[in-house]
């Protein structure tokens, strides 16, 4: 069964030029090392622009409110100082967490997300059916989920070591949003073939 948010469409940001991409891109951001390293900034900037369009007590999460690439990007760089990669990048889904939760607070907000953390041992990780449930969840309360892949396995369309944003979930396949593009990746043969750890996090945690 086929669970996504309700409005993907809501993360397409327009471009000076006119064009759409679907979701954001790491290499707007104005530094070069916030362009190597800012896949986590950019997905929960992404993450926050959806949610403070579903209820108006969030609308300080993206206080611009429009969907365009300058004002989005603000947005990246203003995120970036609270879901900030260290030397490594941001490769431990708990930085998500207290990032996510520092700039809700910095808006007056309170988040608490959940995190599901994904171990490199096999005989440590979780089954494939609870990875699937988190995810399924988060969805169906209508919030994109981060996603920590620092080994993409098999799946030729998934960068290494970088976090995509997924917005929908069917048959062990995700929709995913990564630099500018809508994808749909083998998700269960992740789960099958990569080799490092990884992690989820939903940003509204358990709450309706």
């Amino acid at each position: 069964m086929r669970v996504s948010v309700s409005h993907p469409e809501w993360m397409d940001i327009t471009g000076p030029d006119g064009a759409v991409t679907h979701g954001a891109d790491q290499d707007w951001f104005p530094d070069p090392w916030q362009q190597r390293a800012g896949c986590g900034p950019t997905a929960a900037a992404l993450i926050f622009a959806y949610l403070s369009q579903l209820r108006p007590e969030w609308a300080p999460l993206y206080p611009e409110g429009v969907m365009e690439r300058a004002a989005f990007t603000a947005h990246m760089v203003r995120v970036w100082d609270y879901v900030t990669p260290r030397f490594h990048g941001l490769n431990q889904p708990e930085l998500m967490v207290e990032g996510m939760a520092a700039y809700a607070a910095s808006r007056g907000l309170s988040l608490s997300p959940a995190l599901l953390a994904f171990p490199a041992a096999r005989t440590k990780r979780p089954p494939w059916e609870e990875v699937e449930d988190f995810v399924r969840r988060s969805l169906a309360r209508d919030c994109p989920v981060a996603f920590l892949n620092l080994h993409n396995g098999r799946v030729k369309e998934l960068d290494w070591w970088h976090w995509v944003t997924i917005t929908a979930l069917e048959d062990g396949r995700a929709e995913i949003l990564d630099s500018g593009n809508r994808l749909t990746i083998d998700f269960h043969l992740w789960y099958e073939t990569t080799r490092r750890r990884g992690g989820f996090v939903s940003a509204l945690g358990e709450r309706l």
